[in-house]
């Protein structure tokens, strides 16, 4: 506890409360800082024109210039030259640019192209009105997209190419032979102008509505929300592009010697290293409030403190007035020393206090000042001391400004002691705080997990924790992560043994099977038995013996049904296995385009009613013969079936069905 009698009033400024601004923001004295409306502090502002929230330049690793993309290899790139209609590509650290068709392969497909993106071994490049697909780094076309007004694209896992036009923020899906695959509504404001897929299917996508950027992460059957810097770095890589202009782009790369800085023109041309620019920011700024009213006369203002993150090469400067009429000098003002940020107010008394803030930087960084707090009346620890101890003016002063070294020091004891609980709230600490919060509780959180889900998990931990190895926990592990029920399916359940389920003594339930009402060494229903089992009554199993079905087939096994699969079935099978109990296997079974009549699979559950997709021989994935499709007569077979010893040739006599 600290020794303060009464609890101190103060005023707070910052972007929540506010920082006493007039009402059209435009007090004498304020010039150069922007963020007053930002909950993460005020800072010099940018030179130029360039938007609030994060810049073009600190997007650049993730969402480059669109006539760059990084190709496969640590140092892989592909530049399109519009204006000469080239694609040129570079394999290695610090080689020169080369066209991706020489000058005799070169098909002469591109016309107007804008853009270029490359993953893998696929390659797309977008004009005007359609966009080129090619696998194998451009020696194979895949197909052209028939588009209107296309701007960006990007290629996901599999085959699938998104694709954004202008005017819109929607996505248009596509295979890379050009077929329609849906739309991906995002509900993003403003023009795209940058769009990633990640190895999770998770879309990035960069908007601009005309004041700042935004970077929004979304997929399939998941809302488009606004993402942070550091979820972007943490979800994607970044490139080695860290500067571009309109002289050309700048790399910096990991060499065999260590760091090494490649520039290039937009014509593939290398040029001499040009340092990074540093004058992003203003060098300097000020900040007036309004008269603060402490609505007591004669107040007697007792402290300030900045909170404030103030990088090398910048500083923070603070001055107070106080007047009890709103008027005063400017040889008033109290001007602690450069860099202090918490110091004592030596002022007459008065009801108004003025604060000026001055923020200077050498243009490549900036200080935040995310907030300031003012405290009133003066209450310290004197006010405890007898009163022979503070008759002498003079010394009273001292005295006071003495003790509040040691109020200070136990206030912020206090303070931590207060806030402590707040640390083990997953809903309030920051996003940074969640992997250590977890290490707490003994959970280790996927990569690809994001905030909100992890919050989650931390929340339900406590009943998680105590009703582990259950069912319930299980699907309810399930249900927080991929944000579907799963469906448990417990083998032991479906054998067809006698089992004896009630005491001696007391009634079986209706369900139950006891002594009496089945026969322990009757006919067998679990696998067909020559001799053993009725025609029709059993399945058929080619695998495994008999004798030990009841252990290796159904005792401590379950599966995992879903109705359809998450984007990432590999962590689930995961999660699944951290929390199964040891003793247990587990297998998880996801829903797919159809289900086969005859193989096990829960109506409803892991299956869905849909028209099987058209056979073709071949391809990605092929069918196989016997099992995929059915041979139909062809153009020149007979009218019915296919006769058995007649000569019947694949695609000529018969066909695929």
């Amino acid at each position: 506890m600290t020794c303060t009698p009464h609890p101190a009033t103060f005023r707070l400024l910052d972007g929540y409360v506010g920082w006493d601004r007039s009402p059209d923001g435009s007090e004498p004295g304020t010039a150069g800082i922007v963020g007053f409306d930002e909950p993460a502090g005020i800072r010099l502002a940018y030179r130029g024109g360039a938007p609030e929230g994060p810049t073009r330049k600190q997007l650049l690793p993730w969402f480059p210039d669109p006539r760059l993309a990084p190709a496969c290899g640590p140092c892989g790139w592909y530049l399109l030259v519009p204006a000469e209609r080239r694609l040129l590509r570079r394999g290695a650290c610090g080689d020169a640019f080369g066209p991706v068709w020489p000058s005799a392969c070169d098909p002469g497909l591109l016309r107007r192209p804008v853009c270029v993106a490359a993953r893998g071994h696929r390659l797309a490049v977008v004009e005007s009105d359609r966009v080129l697909v090619w696998r194998r780094e451009g020696d194979q076309l895949a197909g052209v997209i028939r588009v209107r007004r296309p701007v960006r694209a990007a290629l996901g896992p599999g085959d699938e190419v998104l694709v954004a036009t202008r005017g819109s923020t929607d996505l248009r899906r596509f295979d890379s032979a050009g077929g329609r695959k849906g739309v991906l509504r995002t509900g993003v404001r403003g023009e795209v102008v940058g769009l990633r897929v990640g190895d999770d299917r998770t879309v990035w996508l960069l908007a601009d509505d005309g004041t700042r950027l935004r970077v929004h992460r979304g997929g399939h059957g998941r809302p488009f929300r606004t993402a942070t810097l550091d979820e972007l770095a943490g979800a994607l890589t970044p490139s080695a592009l860290t500067s571009a202009d309109e002289d050309g782009f700048r790399l910096d790369e990991k060499g065999p010697d260590g760091p090494e800085i490649h520039c290039h023109t937009w014509q593939g041309l290398p040029r001499d290293p040009v340092p990074p620019r540093t004058d992003t920011y203003l060098t300097g700024g000020s900040y007036l409030t309004t008269l603060i009213d402490s609505g007591e006369s004669r107040c007697r203002w007792h402290r300030v403190r900045v909170d404030a993150e103030v990088p090398a090469g910048t500083s923070v400067g603070v001055g107070i007035v106080v007047t009890e009429d709103g008027r005063y000098e400017q040889s008033d003002w109290q001007t602690p020393a450069p860099g202090i940020t918490d110091f004592l107010v030596d002022q007459p008394p008065g009801r108004f206090l003025r604060l000026r803030l001055r923020l200077t930087g050498d243009g490549g960084a900036t200080p935040v000042v995310r907030r300031i707090r003012l405290d009133f009346p003066r209450v310290t620890s004197a006010d405890l001391l007898p009163p022979a101890f503070r008759q002498d003016p003079a010394a009273d002063d001292f005295t006071e400004r003495f003790l509040s070294l040691f109020d200070a020091t136990l206030a912020e004891v206090d303070r931590v002691v207060e806030r402590y609980p707040a640390l083990l709230d997953p809903a309030g600490v920051p996003d940074r705080v969640l992997p250590w919060l977890a290490g707490l509780l003994g959970l280790s959180f996927e990569a690809g997990w994001d905030a909100r889900t992890r919050r989650a998990l931390l929340a339900a931990a406590p009943e998680l924790y105590r009703r582990r190895g259950t069912p319930w926990a299980l699907r309810e592990a399930v249900r927080i992560v991929f944000g579907v029920t799963p469906v448990i399916d417990e083998l032991a359940g479906d054998r067809r043994w006698a089992q004896l389920r009630a005491a001696v003594g007391c009634a079986p339930p209706a369900h139950a099977q006891g002594l009496g009402s089945v026969r322990l060494f009757g006919r067998s229903a679990s696998r067909f038995r020559v001799g053993g089992s009725a025609l029709g009554a059993a399945p058929l199993r080619a695998f495994g013996a008999p004798d030990s079905d009841p252990l290796t087939a159904h005792a401590h096994r379950f599966r995992v049904l879903l109705p359809a699969g998450p984007a990432d079935t590999r962590a689930l099978r995961r999660l699944v296995e951290r929390q199964a109990p040891a003793h247990t296997v587990a297998s998880v079974r996801t829903g797919g385009t159809g289900f086969v009549v005859g193989s096990r699979s829960t109506v409803g559950v892991d299956t869905a009613f849909v028209p099987l997709p058209p056979p073709v021989l071949g391809g990605d994935s092929p069918l196989r013969l016997n099992r995929d499709g059915v041979l139909g007569p062809g153009p020149r077979g007979p009218r019915r079936g296919v006769g058995v010893g007649v000569v019947s040739a694949v695609g000529v006599h018969t066909r695929v069905s």
